[in-house]
């Protein structure tokens, strides 16, 4: 989590990062899932709200350029039904893992890259992925891929 964290800070860009406990996890939020001083640091790129957040709205806004997802499908159809490029993180489901190769072949997102043996990832590729999908002429296709997509996937809201 603190590299993600890091890689989110260095990217330089403004977000918006919902923090969760799994679902089944009945222990409380760990404070130490995320960097001592991040929030402090961070306080004039984003902010981070632990607990649900509404999904559909943040990603609905105009402000909002991209979405660091784990590569649930439901997150997947939600981000590209508001024509939103995915940065993908595939979470713990084998199914995630496909998740994000089918949408890094449709040209609608960037895997953040990690260490093929154990998953490994370091911020510099966090915040370097980000970048890709975000800001760089390289995500500009990725960026009108998901706004196509768009028409595809339905009105989510």
């Amino acid at each position: 989590m603190h590299e993600l964290a890091f890689g989110i800070e260095k990217s330089g860009l403004p977000f918006i990062w919902v923090v969760r406990k799994p679902p089944l996890d009945e222990e409380p939020f760990a404070e130490d899932m995320i960097p001592t001083e991040f929030e402090e640091r961070v306080s004039k790129q984003g902010m981070v709200l632990r607990g649900w957040a509404p999904q559909l709205r943040i990603l609905a806004h105009s402000s909002v350029g991209g979405f660091l997802t784990h590569c649930g499908w439901s997150s997947v159809i939600e981000s590209l039904g508001l024509g939103k490029p995915l940065i993908l993180f595939p979470g713990g489901n084998a199914d995630f893992g496909l998740t994000a190769r089918l949408m890094h072949w449709k040209k609608v997102g960037f895997e953040i890259e990690r260490n093929d043996v154990d998953g490994s990832f370091k911020s510099d590729l966090v915040a370097a992925c980000i970048k890709r999908v975000m800001v760089d002429p390289e995500g500009e296709q990725l960026r009108a891929n998901a706004l196509a997509i768009k028409e595809i996937c339905g009105n989510v809201k």
